[in-house]
């Protein structure tokens, strides 16, 4: 249980980062908006070339999911975590 609320809160921290990071950029550049795509290439992943090579269903969610910001998609992960793996009194 420990464990599942620590990756949950361990996704809720880095979600805030990567708004903070896109904030930062924002206030520097203009309104910059980082896409998962954007961040995975910083991998050296391409995220579109993994969604392509899916199959058609899981094809479609991946594409969308490279298309999406990082920050909402690890944020919403880690607050359905938090909120399934809270201590139960």
């Amino acid at each position: 249980m420990f464990v599942f609320r620590a990756i949950a809160w361990l996704f809720i921290a880095l979600a805030i980062a990567l708004l903070g990071a896109d904030a930062v950029s924002s206030l520097e550049n203009g309104l910059t908006l980082r896409t998962t795509g954007d961040i995975l290439m910083l991998f050296g992943v391409d995220g579109m070339a993994l969604a392509d090579a899916a199959p058609n269903g899981v094809s479609q969610v991946l594409g969308a999911t490279v298309n999406f910001f990082p920050w909402a998609i690890l944020g919403a992960i880690g607050l359905l975590l938090t909120l399934v793996f809270r201590p139960i009194d």
